[in-house]
């Protein structure tokens, strides 16, 4: 291992001799001696001997490494208190070297299982999850000195079958899970909201039609402004329009192939889709309405990166088709016209942001192959850290 290598590995160290084998070992001494007592501040230092660490280092052209420290204790002359020699890159108590720990983490990070890991270094597999913990909690504890995102996406997702739930706060604009916090509801959610620093500062949050989470959102994120998530706008169209038509037209029941054509945009139907569409609608008068009004609100909730002008325009041609709805009679269509009422302003900025859920909705499958890949997990705590760890 020569110089150049220790200094770009483990800086602040001389190389003093090499004994390279089956294992090289390398003998070393750090380069600046402590001239402070770490007790008192005092600079009356008397040494008291030395003594050798030996710790393990990265690899060096495919031979393990040991790095053997020479290092002196220290007995301050103020105080009478003794102190080892502080070691650049050696946390005191451990037996290799930081970059060593951090390169068994990343290579356990990327896919390499606890106990093959563990056989190829000669570990035990609780010190692999060991290591891989410390730098877990590392970086979930830089989340609490963290600001929060500017562009957030928020929405909830079930830990195991019994309905637990737990909320995601996802930075939209760097495609990253800031944090998730367990529960859904405002009071399960006011202690973490109220430690998460820079609410202040958030300008869009993107969340589906929730009503428990826009009161939230108002409280804790005076700021921000709320954008409805385009996917579950047009979810909740077909819904209740599809709802409708399963009333009206009692033979459709659950029938997947008729239902898979009604909720297919008429775009992206190729020929034989459209004819049997055609003969479907022509078979059933009352679904041609539907399917209309259906095709009308979905195309007006697709909208992107407009401008305030055709806003307007937009704006109009929502009411109208609100108004539609509201005057057919109809439970579903009824329904269907007052959330979207309520949702009007949300959706409105949804024409104008391009942000949504969507890279909140891709981050929740991955969470459930995380959840899947571990067989659960009993402890929050530690679905946190593996979130963080894998998707933040």
């Amino acid at each position: 291992m020569s110089p150049v290598t220790i200094q770009l590995t483990l800086p602040g160290y001389r190389i003093i001799r090499l004994e390279s084998n089956i294992l090289m070992r390398v003998y070393v001494e750090a380069l600046e001696a402590p001239r402070l007592c770490p007790c008192c501040g005092g600079g009356r230092l008397h040494s008291k001997g030395r003594y050798e660490r030996r710790v393990r280092h990265l690899a060096c052209f495919g031979h393990a490494s040991e790095l053997i420290v020479g290092c002196r204790r220290y007995k301050c002359l103020g105080c009478s208190r003794s102190f080892v020699q502080p070691l650049p890159g050696i946390v005191p108590g451990r037996h290799s070297t930081e970059p060593w720990r951090q390169d068994i983490f990343e290579r356990h990070h990327h896919g390499i299982c606890a106990s093959t890991l563990a056989h190829r270094e000669s570990l035990g597999q609780a010190t692999v999850g060991r290591i891989y913990a410390q730098f877990t909690e590392l970086k979930a504890r830089m989340r609490q000195s963290l600001e929060c995102p500017r562009v957030l996406g928020i929405d909830e997702h079930t830990l195991h079958r019994g309905q637990r739930f737990a909320t995601t706060f996802c930075d939209l604009k760097r495609h990253r899970v800031f944090d998730i916090s367990p529960g859904r509801s405002e009071a399960e959610l006011a202690s973490y909201l109220r430690s998460l620093r820079g609410r202040e500062r958030v300008q869009v949050v993107c969340i589906d039609l929730s009503n428990t989470y826009r009161s939230m959102i108002k409280r804790w994120f005076p700021k921000a402004a709320i954008v409805a998530d385009r996917f579950h706008a047009v979810r909740v169209v077909s819904l209740h329009l599809l709802r409708l038509a399963r009333q009206l037209c009692p033979s459709l029941g659950w029938n997947r192939a008729w239902l898979g054509l009604l909720r297919s945009r008429s775009d992206r139907l190729d020929p034989g889709q459209k004819e049997r569409l055609e003969g479907l609608l022509s078979r059933h008068p009352a679904l041609r309405g539907i399917y209309e009004m259906k095709e009308r609100l979905c195309a007006l909730l697709r909208l992107k990166t407009q401008s305030k002008d055709a806003c307007r325009q937009h704006i109009r041609s929502l009411f109208e088709l609100i108004d539609s709805l509201k005057q057919s009679g109809f439970e579903a269509a009824c329904t269907l016209a007052k959330t979207l009422s309520d949702w009007t302003e949300e959706i409105v900025r949804m024409w104008r942001f391009t942000r949504n859920n969507g890279i909140t909705e891709g981050f929740h499958r991955k969470m459930k192959l995380i959840q899947r890949r571990a067989y659960g997990f009993r402890s929050f705590h530690n679905y946190r850290l593996r979130v963080i760890a894998q998707c933040g």
